[in-house]
């Protein structure tokens, strides 16, 4: 007759123990991984709010002739978008295209001469304050400064 084999459960062979620890080592540097990451967005965030300039965009140089009076004129202000309002009553005016309740982007309707945001029914009149809906504040206004034949949007 054979011999019953008996296994013992507390038994770890060296191929077992070199498992666990490429296991554990993984974890490791998974868990080290998303730390580092986790820390970086933080003093990213940190650094933007806290250092001089550092989220403003750069001046954006429009001619004049490109906006007609009565006309519109949309284009990327940093990483926003942003739209120039060139009204027949005074000097142009630009907005942030983003809406104040949610970051949607809204859409100049030059006909009704107001903005809509499709995402919650939202809209702002031509000075972008709020006529309706969720939106909690006025769309952005970004500093605008005609010189000579060239409109300047935002900068310091």
């Amino acid at each position: 007759m054979a011999e019953p084999t008996v296994h013992s459960t507390t038994a770890i062979t060296e191929e077992d123990r070199a498992f666990l620890a490429t296991r554990r080592g993984v974890l490791k540097g998974v868990l080290g991984l998303a730390v580092a990451l986790g820390l970086g967005s933080v003093f990213c965030g940190l650094y933007r709010f806290l250092a001089p300039g550092g989220g403003a965009a750069a001046a954006v140089e429009i001619p004049l002739g490109d906006i007609p009076l009565g006309a519109s004129y949309t284009f990327q202000y940093g990483t926003i978008p942003a739209i120039v309002l060139h009204e027949e009553e005074g000097k142009p005016q630009a907005f942030s295209l983003l809406c104040t309740h949610m970051a949607c982007t809204v859409v100049w309707n030059g006909e009704k001469r107001e903005f809509y945001c499709p995402c919650h029914d939202g809209f702002f009149d031509a000075g972008g304050n709020v006529l309706s809906g969720p939106p909690p504040a006025p769309l952005e206004r970004l500093r605008v400064e005609v010189k000579g034949e060239k409109i300047w949007v935002g900068g310091a």
